[in-house]
């Protein structure tokens, strides 16, 4: 067994009865777990938060009470540290519960990116292989076998092994599918092949009108990701790179005119291995997170 599943199976072996009570309270996050593809039942999930929010006010709370007998070398910081150990426990305890009630969320939000991002390809490849006559359950099963489609081609396996593993009708595999997504255009698109499927159509047409009108969305995402990138770079020039220059400029004028050297260093040094890092390090997360790619 992995850590992970050992650690699973004893955090319901000890907290599974006292979560069980609280279920009706976090049936909300229920779909999340599965729309996340989370492989734990809410029962389980709900355990290893209980369970890590209880490490964590373990292993906090006498931490905290070291440190202030460390850093004070008395007697009244040893007390304080006692004093503020259990507080800052449990304020750790309650972080880490909600680390895992907002991770679903999280998650979801990354799997439904990258599904979008990769559904123009993905719906490419199923209308050329639909034009082949090929059936659609078997369509899903090669679009499962290439990785490069993400989390495209999971979704595929999944329908794929409801048909071929528990033969369901590949209606009702593709109705699943739809309910489990995260992202409405995947769900929309499942929707109208189940619709062709049952009423009958032209589904390869479906599928390359749906294919053009995906890629079509993706181009304008990129066009608008270009001209924000084009924005973000000028703002990095002018504030991190010139204002940065600028400061230097300044402190070695200041430095000229007889002011104290070591305000100067620290400030030169600030700037130099604080304000370079950390605005270069926000503005590389601002593009990522901005960025259509990388949110794939």
């Amino acid at each position: 067994m992995s850590f992970k599943k050992d650690f699973m199976n004893f955090s319901v072996k000890y907290f599974g009865d006292f979560v069980i009570n609280y279920e009706k309270q976090f049936s909300g996050i229920r779909d999340s777990i599965r729309k996340a593809n989370i492989k734990m039942t809410l029962r389980q999930y709900l355990s290893v938060a209980a369970l890590s929010s209880v490490i964590a006010f373990v292993f906090v709370t006498p931490f905290i009470g070291i440190l202030f007998g460390l850093i004070s070398g008395d007697l009244g910081g040893i007390i304080g540290g006692l004093i503020a150990g259990p507080f800052i426990g449990i304020g750790a305890a309650v972080g880490v519960f909600m680390f895992f009630y907002i991770y679903p969320s999280n998650k979801i939000t990354k799997r439904r990116n990258n599904i979008d991002f990769n559904l123009p390809f993905a719906t490419t490849y199923l209308s050329t292989v639909a034009g082949m006559g090929t059936p659609i359950a078997a369509i899903f099963r090669l679009l499962g076998e290439f990785e490069e489609y993400g989390e495209v081609s999971k979704e595929a396996r999944k329908i794929a092994n409801d048909v071929y593993g528990f033969g369901a009708d590949t209606e009702i595999a593709l109705t699943r599918a739809a309910k489990r997504t995260p992202s409405e255009k995947f769900k929309d698109l499942l929707w109208g092949i189940n619709s062709i499927l049952t009423t009958g159509g032209d589904l390869k047409g479906f599928l390359r009108e749906k294919a053009n009108t995906y890629m079509d969305d993706y181009r304008r995402q990129l066009d608008k990701f270009s001209d924000t990138l084009s924005l973000l770079v000028e703002m990095y020039i002018t504030v991190v790179i010139v204002g940065s220059v600028f400061i230097m400029i300044i402190t070695t004028i200041m430095s000229s005119l007889g002011t104290e050297p070591m305000v100067i260093l620290t400030l030169q040094i600030a700037t130099v291995f604080l304000m370079l890092p950390i605005s270069s390090m926000m503005f590389i997360l601002i593009v990522k997170t901005v960025s259509p790619i990388e949110n794939s």
